[in-house]
């Protein structure tokens, strides 16, 4: 024998013994717990890139997402919808009247049941018991029924349960395993969670591109955002309403050993129902703060108020009195060009004055039934940079800042009257 002929047969490679371990942990839990983790990570580095309070308004925003996307992502692939684990004593395999001490657990997920086997210690030959069998009922490959028995056209779990059967896997999990596959009277636990997993998988889809969607929303038109942050909790509850009802028959219950097993709902369950009722809640939150305190929710956000609100009319020109700023040497108001509403066009006259002007041709587009809780975001249209009279030793006023005097303009039939203001005594 050679150096390097050790565990060689025949000159061929070296071949080892295969160490059969169980499952530990669900690699596609974990896969997307670690994903999460970087997209949280990655924001968190250009946190203290934003200035001030924008910084805590941020951090709010992106972290409660990444947890919605989370809870999304987990929720549909997770195992713990339904779970149930007891201690008892149960025969280990067929034709062996041993009976060993060991847990047994079972997780019920939206594709498939997990199914764990664990003894508390070394039987039968030093063996170690230690067992992890997963059985699918739908999934990429299959979603369907299939036809009753263990033929080729039967379900998927009645397939696997064949092929369990063949591979001489230990009788508790054969015996638990034998309850998805019956389907006939009330015996239809594998249809229940097969259907149940279908339309909570569907709703779980569903929510990820609302999910999407609330995220752009919000951050163009914060009322929208507002209405899809609460629809992708609603298909979220909806979801764990249609696992909750869609059951056929009795409760189920197995007995194992010397006791019972019996479910309740798990994490994945209580997370989604949770997160699904928060997303409601804060989105009507939001859709309330934003139709009585725009300015906030502008501020939080970061987004101006919404341009689709208001639309304008043009306005026209008409005379009015000044203040006494303007007024010439002899201390007498002038009359320049003022605005006021019309629908004869833009003004055209650069002494126009749009100091407390408000155009009643400034309609509201429809907002479904809640104007009455709606703050006006109508803002005070910003009056134009204008050259200020400057006093002089001889004239009391700038040669060049002489104001163009119009005559008043009569009130005509169609509405646009002339404004008088009052006048201003000269302050010594």
């Amino acid at each position: 024998m050679g150096f390097f002929d050790f565990n060689r047969v025949d000159g061929g490679p070296t071949l080892y013994a295969s160490n059969k371990t169980a499952v530990t942990v669900d690699v596609l839990e974990i896969g997307f717990i670690f994903a999460i983790c970087i997209l949280a990570f990655s924001f968190l580095v250009i946190l203290p890139g934003v200035r001030g309070m924008q910084r805590l308004y941020f951090a709010l925003k992106v972290f409660f997402s990444i947890f919605v996307l989370a809870v999304i992502m987990l929720g549909n692939f997770g195992m713990e919808w339904e779970v149930s684990e007891v201690e008892t004593g149960v025969q280990y395999k067929a034709f062996h009247n041993e009976e060993i001490h060991a847990t047994i657990g079972v997780k019920i997920g939206l594709r498939a049941a997990n199914i764990t086997l664990k003894g508390d210690g070394k039987h039968l030959n030093s063996e170690k018991i230690d067992y992890n069998e997963r059985f699918w009922w739908g999934g990429e490959r299959q979603w369907t029924q299939g036809r009753n028995f263990f033929g080729p056209f039967a379900g998927l779990v009645n397939r696997e349960f064949r092929e369990a059967q063949f591979k001489g896997l230990p009788y508790p999990i054969l015996w638990i395993a034998e309850y998805f596959t019956l389907d006939g009277e009330n015996i239809r636990w594998g249809r229940s969670y097969r259907l149940s997993g279908f339309y909570a998988h569907i709703m779980l889809w569903t929510a990820f591109p609302l999910w999407i969607l609330t995220n752009i929303l919000f951050c163009m038109f914060i009322r929208y955002g507002a209405y899809f942050m609460m629809l992708t909790g609603g298909v979220m509850l909806l979801g764990n309403i249609l696992f909750a009802s869609l059951r056929f028959g009795p409760e189920l219950k197995i007995p194992i050993g010397t006791t019972i097993m019996t479910f309740h709902y798990g994490w994945c369950f209580w997370l989604t129902l949770a997160v699904g009722l928060i997303c409601v809640v804060l989105g009507a939150i939001i859709l309330f703060i934003d139709l009585r305190l725009p300015d906030l929710t502008g501020t939080f956000f970061g987004v101006e108020s919404d341009p689709d609100e208001y639309y304008t009319v043009e306005g026209e020109l008409t005379t009015g009195t000044v203040d006494i700023s303007e007024a010439g040497p002899d201390d007498s108001p002038k009359e320049v060009s003022r605005l006021v509403p019309s629908k004869n066009g833009p003004p055209t006259d650069d002494n126009a004055i749009y100091e407390n002007y408000e155009n009643p041709y400034r309609r509201r587009i429809s907002t479904r039934g809640v104007s009455r809780f709606q703050k006006s975001r109508k803002k005070p249209v910003a009056a134009p940079r204008r050259r200020t009279a400057r006093s002089t030793p001889s004239s009391g006023l700038h040669p060049d800042s002489a104001i163009r005097e119009e005559p008043e303009a009569e009130a005509d039939q169609g509405g646009n009257v002339a404004i008088q203001m009052e006048d201003i005594q000269a302050q010594a």
